[in-house]
Parts: C-alpha cells; sequence; structure tokens
C-alpha cells in the first residue's frame, strides 16, 4: 500500500467513534477462548511445525508442507520402537521416487499407523533428475548424486522404458564395464607404487583385447602408454596385462572389495550387490577381462558407481549411502535420525592424488572430452575441478551399457558432489551417459558458483 493512501486511512479511522470499554473486554475475552482453544487443538495433535507451515528446517531448506502416502503392502508392518536401515528397507522398498517425495513421504501399514520420513534429497537437482530421465530415449536410465562428506544422497532418479515399477538406481545387474579400471588403477598404484606417469607397454587396439594381447610382461609390447593415458583413453590391453602379470587374483579382489564390491551396502532401501569374482584364477587372459573390466560378470549398480566416484574425491574415504535425514511420527516421536558412517578408507591419500590426475586426464584428453572439451571456457564447469571414468560394453540381450562416473569439486573449497549416470540403449542410441552427467553437474553447481 503507498504510503499516502496509508495516512489517509488512518486519519479517517481518528474521525470515527470510540469503541465502547464493554465492546472491547468481550472482545479480548472471546478472543482469548479461542486462542486456547486452538493451541489445545495443535497440542492434541502435536504435529511438527514444518509440516504445517513449511518453515525452513536446520539446513535453511523449505519444507513441503504436505506428504505422500506410500503403503508398502507385502512388507514388514510399522515398528513400535526405532528403526535402522534394515527395517525401513524392508518398510520403503525399491519405490522410485516422484516429483511430490523431494522433501517428505509417508509411509503406513494398512492399519492407520503412520511415519513420516524427510529425505536427504536436493530439491533441485532431483526435480531436474526426474523430468529428464524419460527424455533419454532409451530402455533403462539412472542418474544418483552423492554428497561424498555424508554419504548423503542428493538425487535418486531411474527411467524404465517397459513400464515396470523397478528402481533401476538399485540394480546391481548391469555390467561394470571400464568402471572397475578405477579398481586395477588404485590396485597398480597403492600396491604395485605405480603413479600416473608410469609407463606400460602393450600390444593390440586401444578398446579390444585378445588373447595373443596379453603375453610378456607389462614392460613388453609394441605400444607404450603411461597409466594415465591408459585409463583416460580406456586402454583394454595396459589393464589387462597390469592385472595378468602385476596384480594377480588376491590383489584385485582385495581392493574390490575395499571399493566394497562382494558386500552389501546398508541403505534405507534394498540395494543388490554389486559382483566381482577372481577366484583364484591363473589364466592370464581371464584376468585381463576382469582387471580390464572387459567382462559382463563384473557388475555394479548406478548407487554403487557413485560411491566409487565418492571415495576418490573425498581423500580415500568412502560413505555409507543415505536417502533419508530421519523418520518420526504425528506426535513428534523420532524412530530413526541419520548420522554418518564413515566405511573406511578405501585408498591413501597419496594414491588418491594419482587417480585424480587419470580421472581429470580422462574429462580433458580420454573418454569425456567430447563432451567436456569445452569446460574450461564454460561460466559454471570452469569453476570445477572435475574428474571422471566411462564405461561400455553390450549386455547378454545386445543392448549398449553406456556409464560414466564422475566427481566434482568447487576449485578452492571443500563443496564437492558424486555422480554415476547409466543409459541402457535400445536398437537406437539415446543421450550418451556423458551428455546426461555434464548436464546434471551444471544443474547442481550453477547456483553455487556465481
Amino acid at each position: 500500500m503507498h504510503w499516502r493512501d496509508d495516512k489517509t486511512r488512518l486519519q479517517l479511522r481518528r474521525k470515527q467513534p470510540p469503541v465502547s470499554k464493554t465492546f472491547l473486554k468481550r472482545l479480548l475475552q472471546f478472543g482469548a477462548l479461542g486462542l486456547l482453544f486452538y493451541l489445545g487443538f495443535l497440542g492434541y495433535l502435536n504435529l511438527p511445525g514444518w509440516i504445517f507451515s513449511g518453515a525452513a528446517d536446520g539446513d535453511g531448506r523449505t519444507a513441503k508442507p504436505d506428504v505422500v502416502v506410500v503403503a508398502p503392502e507385502g512388507r514388514a508392518p510399522l515398528p513400535d520402537d526405532s528403526l535402522d536401515k534394515k527395517k525401513l528397507a524392508g518398510i520403503i522398498g525399491s519405490k522410485a521416487f516422484e516429483p511430490d517425495e523431494l522433501y517428505t513421504f509417508r509411509i503406513e501399514d494398512g492399519e492407520g499407523h503412520s511415519l513420516f520420513v524427510r529425505t536427504t534429497m536436493d530439491p533441485a537437482l532431483q526435480s531436474w533428475a526426474l523430468n529428464f530421465m524419460p527424455k533419454v530415449l532409451a530402455k533403462s536410465t539412472a542418474l544418483v548424486a552423492i554428497d561424498p562428506k555424508t554419504g548423503e544422497v542428493l538425487a535418486m532418479a531411474s527411467h524404465n522404458a517397459s513400464g515396470q515399477p523397478v528402481n533401476v538406481a538399485l540394480t546391481s545387474s548391469f555390467p561394470a564395464a571400464s568402471l572397475f579400471k578405477i579398481v586395477t588403477a588404485a590396485a597398480a598404484v597403492e600396491k604395485k607404487k605405480l603413479s600416473s606417469d608410469s609407463t606400460i607397454s602393450y600390444d593390440g587396439g586401444k578398446h579390444t583385447l585378445y588373447k595373443k594381447d596379453i603375453k610378456g610382461d607389462i614392460d613388453e609390447g609394441s605400444h607404450q602408454a603411461t597409466l594415465k593415458q591408459g585409463f583416460a583413453e580406456s586402454i583394454n590391453s595396459v589393464f589387462g596385462k597390469l592385472g595378468a602379470f602385476s596384480l594377480g587374483p588376491k590383489e584385485l579382489e582385495s581392493f574390490a572389495k575395499r571399493f566394497h564390491f562382494n558386500q552389501p551396502i546398508h541403505f534405507e532401501m534394498p540395494v543388490e550387490e554389486s559382483q566381482f569374482t577372481a577366484d583364484q584364477e591363473k589364466d592370464p587372459y581371464r584376468l585381463a577381462e576382469l582387471a580390464s573390466g572387459f567382462n559382463r560378470m563384473t557388475t555394479v549398480s548406478p548407487l554403487h558407481g557413485a560411491m566409487l566416484a565418492s571415495a576418490i574425491v573425498n581423500n580415500g574415504k568412502l560413505m555409507e549411502p543415505t536417502v533419508v535425514r530421519d523418520v518420526f511420527d504425528l506426535d513428534n516421536n523420532i524412530y530413526y535420525q541419520h548420522e554418518p558412517v564413515s566405511l573406511g578408507q578405501v585408498v591413501s591419500e597419496s594414491t588418491v592424488q594419482e587417480l585424480r590426475k587419470m580421472m581429470r586426464a580422462a574429462m580433458t584428453e580420454g573418454t569425456g572430452r567430447k563432451s567436456f572439451g569445452d569446460a574450461a571456457s564454460h561460466k559454471v564447469l570452469s569453476k570445477l575441478e572435475i574428474g571422471g571414468k566411462s564405461g561400455t560394453i553390450n549386455n547378454d540381450q545386445g543392448d549398449k551399457v553406456d556409464w560414466f562416473v564422475t566427481y566434482a569439486r568447487r576449485k578452492g573449497t571443500d563443496d564437492s558432489v558424486a555422480m554415476a549416470v547409466l543409459v541402457v540403449h535400445g536398437e537406437k542410441l539415446g543421450l550418451r551417459s556423458r551428455v546426461i552427467i555434464k548436464e546434471a553437474l551444471i544443474q547442481y553447481f550453477k547456483s553455487r558458483v556465481g
């Protein structure tokens, strides 16, 4: 209202006859009774204030005032006491998140018992991902983003063209392909004292792997490449010879376990275990297939893929993932509250520095350069340190499985994110994973680098 209008209104009010004291007294009495009734009503419900008002929570985010009902039919009933991740996974299940579940959703057991689940997701990134995934035009696609320091899932969106209610992000039936080169490179640096500049000799092409190429030691071959070049360009023979003649089955198994293969991922939703088996393999070619990722037996889920990158940007420490911030009931009783859980130091910080060099080279001169070649001049990406790894292989059905995992850190800060994108292409290629992950990084950091 304009100040002149306000002044006129006040002048008119002064000219009006005074209100009787009796009327004012009764008005105050009725107002007091109404206020007591309202407070009593709220006390009876004792609902959390943010459900009513949409007030900001402790992180400064504005919570969504309404909730979504998720009835876990056939799953475990809601508990009478506290919850842990295993119990929550049994209740929530592997549901795919919907656009109106960014902040909070409700779970109930069909008998009128309800709990409210508040998520860790970044609303802007999750909204964008949910909207973007169907546009990829592929059989299956998924994106997962994680805060490397806490393990909090910032986005988890997937799409399945078949229409089946499958959360692709939690499924580990996809060949890991060259993502496993992260594990092999870590073992080569940590145990064999190689660096990103160490030279390895190899035979054959860059992206093939034949038995004739796996002969001699890592210093024998018609071609040479540094470990950084082999990683950036995803040269199978380089990593194949490392596995066959330098690392062997025990080291491959050991480092796969460090990166949480063959182990359950404790999460508030059921996640399939990622698989890796060397089984004391002695055949050099078989070891070469495993070390380079040139096989369909080693599998990984998109959630686990993001975890691989998160350990590298978090100085070698792997955090247990979480998507639930807390769980409470209508009486504001807390049944679950997330606390960060460390899964240990996967590799040393000196090894991490070498891995980062390799992953950065993949973006500037390797398999990611087609999408990230303009990063140095991009208004958002130029403010970031970005490293990544691609992976591509055909599955048993002949579909192209297309991976990209990445980490990005705002230069001069510890503000970072780890992401994984999976695309399973059909007869026609949809958007490539590297294109999607570039857009996701821009979406996440565009408001943070200003």
